[in-house]
């Protein structure tokens, strides 16, 4: 009699097997999605027409989640902080570099590096305005010859010269490169520095106007246009002696008689680092408002520590041979806060950096500068967004980035980089609008 045979089937190879096809379909669904999601993205009002380039990298399963002209190059405009907020973390510690101190037996030699912070009135704490004030010796300031920089960065636009996003870049910044007025009830109560108003003697007939001044020095003037801003801002000009000014407005605040000489003196004593603000707290005022100042002045600071003088386009092409040799695509970039059309980079290698930067200062304390959704320049978007998200934006004409990373609902961890060119929307919500919609499609259920 025959017996038949019954090939037993194992167990655990089936349910290994059911594992696989699960994942599979999983995955499928979710690639499905993002391809539905993407098209949605690029057929949008606000985008029509614009280039777009998008780059998702599940972090969690160590693979694309999807890739769209991710190795094109588009011009990432305030993107650029990222690598800002990278030289930040690299070169100036945890508190700023912001002076070199010496002294001999009745001068006070003080070298200034850079610092933003410097009599800004966002910052109470002032190290070396206590010191000038308290020392009875005489105060020099001195400068550095080997620096190699302009007051404008490369392909910054020289019309926006007296707009408030585009302060000059310097040594010595001092007020933050900026006349600060103040104003209530239809007045102007208070101007800081005021050294540039002693002879303007119709102050107080100014009712709620806008400032400018003249490109070349600094004759400060009202418009025909309305302000009724409680606080605003217009750089000042320093392109004909930098140094010079700013030691004339440190003297004329202080009431000091402060001199200034390039070079450094023989024989005195070594020069003491002084420290000033948190690093960490100025980058996270720098990426939650985008500040453009705060940016180029790293560079310059990064520059001095690294370099020992400040000259940009060295500090650039030295960090990038040096901390950026591993990214995909090689990346153009000239200036701290991306006001250049001259920056060009990629989705890919934004993804790139964001994962070099928080294996080598941290998750937890790159997560505390960046902003959060409904935080800062996105603080319209991404309220009701169904995971977590810290980014950076970017706005110039026609551009519009957004970058950064995402904990999903289910705890996955998403790198994302969409940056779009050339739109033609009349502002750039729409844009952003398109963007959000689409990445919280992405991000649901995941």
């Amino acid at each position: 009699m025959a017996k038949s045979i019954r090939k037993r089937v194992n167990p655990f190879k089936f349910e290994n097997l059911l594992k696989l096809l699960f994942i599979a379909v999983a995955t499928v669904m979710i690639l499905s999605a993002c391809s539905v999601s993407q098209k949605t993205l690029l057929s949008a009002e606000g985008v029509k027409g614009a280039h777009i380039g998008i780059a998702i990298y599940n972090d969690t399963k160590g693979q694309w989640l999807t890739k769209y002209q991710s190795d094109h190059f588009f011009t990432p405009a305030s993107n650029t902080k990222i690598l800002a907020t990278y030289l930040g973390l690299q070169f100036l510690g945890d508190s700023l570099p912001g002076w070199k101190m010496a002294e001999n037996a009745d001068t006070l030699f003080l070298m200034p590096l850079g610092d933003p912070s410097f009599m800004h009135p966002e910052f109470s704490f002032q190290p070396v305005v206590d010191l000038i004030k308290n020392t009875k010796k005489q105060i020099v300031v001195v400068g550095n010859q080997q620096d190699h920089f302009e007051v404008f960065g490369r392909g910054w636009s020289w019309g926006d010269y007296d707009q408030d996003y585009q302060p000059e870049r310097s040594r010595m910044p001092i007020y933050g490169n900026v006349v600060h007025f103040y104003q209530s009830n239809q007045k102007i109560t208070s101007i800081k520095p005021f050294y540039f108003f002693r002879d303007n003697v119709d102050l107080d007939k100014v009712v709620e106007k806008n400032w400018s001044r003249n490109r070349l020095g600094n004759r400060f003037f009202t418009t025909n246009e309305n302000n009724k801003s409680k606080y605003f801002q217009v750089p000042f000009s320093q392109e004909v002696a930098p140094m010079l000014l700013a030691v004339d407005l440190l003297s004329d605040t202080l009431g000091k008689n402060i001199k200034f000489q390039n070079y450094i003196p023989r024989p005195i004593n070594a020069f003491k680092t002084i420290k000033t603000v948190p690093t960490d707290s100025l980058l996270k005022i720098m990426m939650l408002r985008s500040d453009n100042f705060y940016a180029d002045q790293i560079v310059l600071m990064a520059s001095e520590k690294l370099l020992g003088k400040m000259d940009d386009a060295a500090l650039i092409d030295t960090v990038s041979k040096t901390f950026f040799t591993n990214l995909p695509q090689r990346m153009r970039w000239v200036d701290g806060s991306g006001l250049s059309r001259y920056n060009l980079n990629t989705p890919e290698n934004y993804i790139a950096i964001l994962q070099q930067m928080q294996a080598k200062f941290g998750e937890a304390r790159v997560k505390n500068i960046f902003e959060k959704g409904g935080e800062g320049t996105i603080s319209a978007y991404y309220k009701n967004f169904p995971g977590t998200m810290y980014a950076k934006t970017g706005t110039l004409g026609g551009q519009v980035a957004l970058s950064g990373f995402i904990y999903t609902p289910k705890q996955q961890k998403l790198y994302f980089s969409v940056l779009v060119a050339n739109h033609m929307s009349p502002s750039s919500t729409q844009v952003r609008r398109a963007v959000e919609a689409y990445l919280t499609k992405v991000t649901k259920g995941m």
